[in-house]
């Protein structure tokens, strides 16, 4: 045990020594972006963070040289590389595994996505909700004119309201990490947005019987619960977070 005890502490003396040599070989390679020496601790760190991920030579070296270019904009504006990517462990996961194309890097949703998102789930509340209705209430059937609970007038509204809400809640959203539009301006955006989609609702419920049909209860409960079921597939495979103004939350990156 005696002689054992020299013997490992040298070891291990020399693999300090080693990867000194190492983060200094590293550091002076990094020395040449340019980059200040918190960003250069940065760089260091992710690119050995990114190492331990198993992350290939080839495809690590590119996405340290893509990094240290936002960094040396980012200099230029004051920005520091935890402002700009958080820490090299949370960024390096990031890198590794990056987000779907249609979700934006800073975790504002697309368009497209919160638009389908909406209208799905629109959808899926008028069916139920008028499903229930004639089911509990069937006089209901017996107007003449079928007004807004017709097929017609519900994908039109659901559509709309789907794309309408999905613009009003990306302008809603922060502009940058801490600009915020006033409170005034806001609550003027989702009431405009109400009384337009409001407007929206009455005008289709003035469509033609012939091009606006009613369907059976039954029929309108399972389309609501296919729509719901639906959405919520849809919002798994692509990571839709934040859409309709009802409570969801919104993720963040």
């Amino acid at each position: 045990m005696s002689e054992e005890q020299p013997r490992n502490a040298q070891a291990g003396q020399r693999q300090k020594q080693r990867e000194k040599a190492q983060r200094q070989e590293k550091g002076n390679a990094f020395a040449n972006f340019g980059l200040t020496r918190k960003n250069e601790e940065f760089i260091y760190q992710l690119n050995k963070q990114l190492d331990r991920l198993g992350v290939a030579k080839d495809k690590r070296d590119t996405m340290i040289n893509e990094t240290v270019a936002k960094l040396q904009d980012g200099q230029k504006k004051g920005q520091t590389a935890k402002t700009l990517f958080g820490t090299p462990t949370e960024y390096a996961k990031e890198l590794k595994n990056p987000k779907p194309k249609d979700e934006p890097a800073d975790g504002k949703q697309s368009m497209k996505l919160l638009s389908i998102d909406n209208t799905l789930i629109f959808f899926s509340i008028f069916t139920f909700m008028y499903g229930i209705m004639f089911l509990l209430s069937p006089e209901i059937l017996k107007t003449k004119q079928y007004g807004s609970s017709g097929i017609t007038a519900i994908v039109l509204v659901a559509v709309i309201g789907g794309v309408l809400f999905s613009y009003i809640m990306l302008q809603l959203q922060p502009r940058g990490r801490t600009k915020k539009r006033p409170l005034a301006t806001r609550i003027l955006i989702l009431v405009c947005g109400l009384i337009l989609w409001l407007g929206i609702y009455m005008m289709a419920s003035w469509l033609p019987n012939v091009i606006n049909p009613r369907l059976n209860a039954w029929v309108y409960i399972i389309l609501g619960m296919v729509a719901f079921g639906g959405d919520m597939y849809f919002r798994n495979k692509y990571h839709v977070s934040g859409g309709y103004p009802v409570g969801r939350h919104s993720q963040r990156r």
